[in-house]
């Protein structure tokens, strides 16, 4: 799932009621997204393909938001 999606998901979530199980799931499920995503980066720095190296970059700050977002969370 791309981390837009799961952002929808994230948010749509904490409006109905998010568990701290699911925020785990969540935070688990971006976090391994983002790591793949810097090991394919490094791959494409690698083949010099710039274009593709920046929609990646940008994916990966947006995974990293939603990761602090997740990790600023305090239970009540």
């Amino acid at each position: 799932m791309s981390c837009a999606a799961v952002r929808q998901q994230f948010e749509a979530e904490v409006k109905k009621g998010l568990t701290f199980e699911r925020a785990l799931e969540i935070y688990r499920e971006v976090d391994g997204s983002v790591s793949a995503h810097r090991v394919e980066l490094a791959e494409l720095k690698r083949a010099g393909d710039s274009e593709a190296t920046k929609h990646l970059e940008e994916h990966i700050a947006e995974g990293e938001q939603l990761l602090q977002e997740i990790r600023r969370m305090k239970l009540h």
